[in-house]
């Protein structure tokens, strides 16, 4: 989730908080089984009689919509438009706890399953449901907290946009992610990538306390002396497997002025210049925080003559090294006439440089982690073979390094849930399309093309694991991937706090 992921971040996307109502009772569930008489009737859908909504809506402050209700589609539209077609039976609006609360034991009296959505970044479509959407949005809000240095609530439902200019207001930041849509609790759930992560470490490590609303309905406070396993469970354990959590309290850092860039390289010698870039910056100091991008043309852009583009967008904080000096042997072959280097700006302003708003579409993103020492010549070469084999869509793809190590491993792996340490780059390359202009079969052969690319690097490069800010439907194991050596004291927490699985979905976090 680069976008990310609200606070999110991600290079064109991010994030979300899921979860999915497990059905309560075996009668209630064999009525709404795929194939029973009702479902038949209903085309799938769930149908509790207008009583039970009328129940639900006195309940819930904020409201509940139903699919004839005006701003209905709007708000229930996910960015990944490939999960658009599953639409809700309804939408219940919360704006405080008392109203998530209301909203688990009406799932459970009505066996409707349910997703929990605040931006709806969720790359893998985990934030929708045929059932009830929980949507977060109104409990928005952040604050500091009276009598603390630097700590700042921030409400369950809240979007990257809101937190950033409660940040600029206060002179603090936090690691944070681009994309201004994203919403703070998919973000922070699953780790939270951003550019300041190599100097602060993930948004997740700064994550000091959280409330949330369990399985049995009740409302806590978790953190290192109250729920303390809960509390590590969400520092990287991901949205949607423990609760619907309404709060997080995060630890801020004063914002201070930093140098933002794009720099971009164009010509023949791309492969060698990724391969210094991925070597090179590797070693560069925790205040300096980049992404780099091989963007493959669309068909129409092809057909313009449009080449493949490398570049690095980033930004570099107060240092004893000066950018020059960290770029090395690839800072005299930038392309100026293509980029953009502004110096020691306020901090809010870099990051306005830097911000990606983001359009809903169709797209796959899959993800690994590796060291600089193990990208070697022929990895970097078969990166720009499956390139040029790209079956292009209408959209342009890209694969991308976001460069992590730093303060991010100076953590480790079982301190938190999330157990991503001792890596360099964070690698991920993306399908995306369109619909109708893009045929199915041209989005099965783009699907097909992205898998061969990703399994043929990750064999040369030994890449390791999944981000699950990231989530890919089509990943295999991916509860080692995400979770690694964590994932059976995450099963224990789930035990724990929710035995029967209420919160569930496709890769959801079973109990032990």
């Amino acid at each position: 989730m680069d976008r990310p992921m609200a606070l999110g971040l991600h290079a064109s996307r991010r994030n979300f908080l899921v979860g999915a109502g497990r059905f309560a009772g075996a009668a209630a569930a064999l009525r709404l089984m795929p194939g029973s008489a009702l479902a038949a009737e209903t085309g799938g859908a769930y149908c509790p009689p207008p009583s039970a909504w009328s129940d639900l809506a006195k309940g819930v402050k904020g409201g509940v919509l139903r699919p004839e209700d005006p701003f209905f589609a709007d708000i229930c539209r996910p960015n990944n438009l490939r999960y658009g077609a599953t639409l809700p039976a309804g939408i219940a609006r919360c704006s405080r706890p008392e109203d998530v609360q209301a909203c688990i034991a009406w799932v459970k009296q009505q066996a409707m399953p349910f997703a929990v959505r605040s931006g709806g970044h969720n790359y893998a479509g985990f934030s929708t449901t045929p059932g009830l959407l929980i949507d977060m949005t109104l409990m928005a809000g952040a604050e500091p907290v009276k009598g603390s240095d630097g700590l700042v609530r921030v409400l369950g439902g809240t979007l990257n946009s809101y937190v950033y200019k409660q940040m600029e207001r206060l002179g603090r930041t936090i690691t944070h992610g681009r994309c201004d849509s994203v919403g703070a609790a998919g973000f922070l759930l699953g780790g939270g990538i951003g550019f300041n992560m190599r100097k602060f470490g993930m948004a997740s490590d700064l994550l000091r306390a959280t409330e949330l609303v369990k399985a049995d309905g009740s409302h806590v406070n978790a953190n290192a002396d109250s729920e303390s396993a809960l509390y590590w469970a969400c520092r990287g354990g991901a949205g949607g497997n423990f609760g619907i959590n309404t709060s997080f309290t995060l630890e801020t850092r004063p914002a201070e002025p930093v140098t933002v860039f794009n720099l971009v390289w164009t010509g023949k010698d791309l492969p060698k210049i990724l391969k210094l870039l991925l070597t090179e910056l590797s070693a560069a100091p925790d205040e300096f925080g980049s992404k780099i991008n091989v963007t493959i043309p669309s068909w129409q852009e092809r057909c313009a003559n449009v080449p493949l583009k490398l570049s690095i967008l980033g930004q570099l904080h107060k240092s004893r090294v000066t950018l020059k000096e960290i770029f090395k042997s690839t800072w005299e072959s930038i392309d100026w006439s293509q980029s953009t280097l502004e110096e020691n700006v306020p901090y809010w302003t870099g990051q306005d440089f830097l911000t990606e708003t983001t359009f809903p579409y169709y797209y796959q993103e899959k993800s690994s982690y590796m060291t600089a020492a193990d990208i070697g010549d022929e990895a970097i070469a078969a990166m720009f073979d499956w390139a040029a084999r790209m079956p292009a869509t209408s959209m342009p793809v890209a694969f991308k390094f976001f460069q992590v190590g730093g303060a991010i491993n100076r953590v480790g792996p079982t301190e938190t849930a999330y157990v991503h340490r001792g890596y360099d780059w964070l690698f991920s390359v993306e399908a995306n399309w369109w619909r109708p202009t893009d045929s199915a079969l041209l989005i099965e052969q783009a699907l097909e093309w992205q898998q061969r690319f990703y399994d043929d690097v990750n064999r040369r490069t030994r890449a390791q694991g999944a981000f699950q800010n990231f989530p890919d439907p089509s990943l295999a194991d991916w509860q080692r991937a995400y979770y690694g050596e964590n994932l059976a004291k995450l099963a224990e927490v789930k035990k724990a706090v929710d035995p029967t699985m209420l919160f569930t979905f496709a890769q959801a976090i079973r109990p032990a």
